[in-house]
């Protein structure tokens, strides 16, 4: 079987592709969209947006996201709180997963989905340390690398040990091939490429075919 490429989380079309486009809600169009999406308030959005929870739950899509919390932003902390634990709630209700962006917050996000432990959370844009993705990965989350993994040697660590289980790639605004980060990820992890393929594409199924 030849495995599909999967791009976790892009903001731009897919093309011929599985995977994520990344919807902003109060920033992009959502006018007709529908399908292999991901749609939330970002976090460094919530003053924008105030009245949100009716479209969310009106939108057709596959994920909620991204979604989360962001300290080096400068958009107000317990704001950003509010909004992602209501959002976290929709996905809850609409039976989708979550996909979270982090900054500086873990510890926060950790908290707040512990108590929802039966969510599907991808935890995107993964950079950090061995030691924290080991807590994502010990409570069941996943971890979505894209390119700027490359440029951070602690993330490069983690990005070589991680269970093929919890592993997703991601170009998010990148405007380079996701097929150029599968082949730089492969050789990371010392895999042949279809391994790497195969891998992602069950982690996909596995979410999104249920």
């Amino acid at each position: 079987m030849a495995w599909q490429f999967v791009d976790i989380h892009t903001h731009e079309p897919l093309g011929d592709k599985l995977g994520l486009r990344s919807v902003r809600l109060g920033v992009d169009d959502t006018e007709g969209l529908c399908g292999a999406i991901s749609v939330g308030v970002h976090p460094w959005d919530v003053e924008k947006v105030s009245d949100f929870a009716d479209e969310l739950r009106r939108i057709e899509c596959v994920a909620i996201g991204e979604v989360g919390l962001d300290k080096a932003c400068g958009v107000d902390f317990g704001l950003q709180s509010q909004i992602f634990e209501q959002q976290v709630h929709i996905a809850i209700e609409r039976n989708l997963s979550l996909i979270v962006h982090n900054v500086r917050a873990q510890q926060e996000i950790v908290r707040i989905l512990a108590q929802h432990p039966t969510l599907a959370v991808i935890f995107h844009g993964f950079i950090g340390s061995l030691q924290q993705a080991e807590q994502l990965w010990q409570l069941g989350y996943y971890t979505s690398f894209g390119f700027g993994a490359m440029r951070s040697p602690k993330t490069m660590d983690a990005l070589r040990v991680c269970p093929s289980d919890r592993l997703f790639l991601e170009t998010d605004v990148d405007t380079r091939s996701v097929v150029s980060l599968y082949k730089e990820v492969a050789q990371l992890r010392g895999v042949p490429m279809e391994e790497l393929k195969k891998d992602i594409y069950n982690n996909y199924k596995r979410i999104f075919d249920r």
